[in-house]
């Protein structure tokens, strides 16, 4: 499709669109749309989408968005969003973000930037690392693991001044 366009495609198929676009592609298909779009793939499939877009993808899938988009990935995907994004992965998933960054049971997840904040489900492996104001090294940065006595399951956390609290 074209820069206004949209695509859609079949169960085994695949869909791109313009920069105004927005994919969607069928169960084993994968799906891309353009700087302002948006992509969604079925279970098996893998969205990504442009700079400002957001992308979906199934159960088995992956989940790509740009800077400033957000990114969901099904129950064993994987979720990336760009700088200021936010990422959700499923059950058993993984998710990166700058920003925040959301993860389901025994999932895995990563955050970095400034005033960052995280939270799984139970069982999941947390990281998350407060940059310097002034440049992008690392001022601090934990890692934790939910287990539903210390660290609450589906709670958000954030670090402030090296320490984990629960964040609003």
């Amino acid at each position: 499709a074209g820069d206004s366009g949209a695509a859609t495609a079949g169960a085994y198929g695949a869909a791109t669109a313009g920069a105004y676009g927005a994919a969607t592609a069928g169960d084993s298909g994968a799906a891309t749309a353009g700087a302002y779009g948006a992509a969604t793939a079925g279970a098996y499939g893998a969205a990504t989408a442009g700079d400002s877009g957001a992308a979906t993808a199934g159960a088995y899938g992956a989940a790509t968005a740009g800077a400033y988009g957000a990114a969901t990935a099904g129950d064993s995907g994987a979720a990336t969003a760009g700088a200021y994004g936010a990422a959700t992965a499923g059950y058993r998933g993984a998710a990166t973000a700058k920003g925040s960054v959301s993860v389901g049971k025994n999932g895995c997840g990563l955050v970095r930037g400034n005033d960052v904040k995280i939270k799984g489900g139970l069982g999941a492996v947390l990281v998350i690392c407060e940059e310097n104001e002034d440049n992008w090294d690392i001022k601090e940065w934990k890692a934790f693991v939910v287990d539903g006595t210390d660290i609450r399951a589906d709670t958000w956390y954030k670090l402030v001044n090296g320490k984990l609290v629960e964040a609003e």
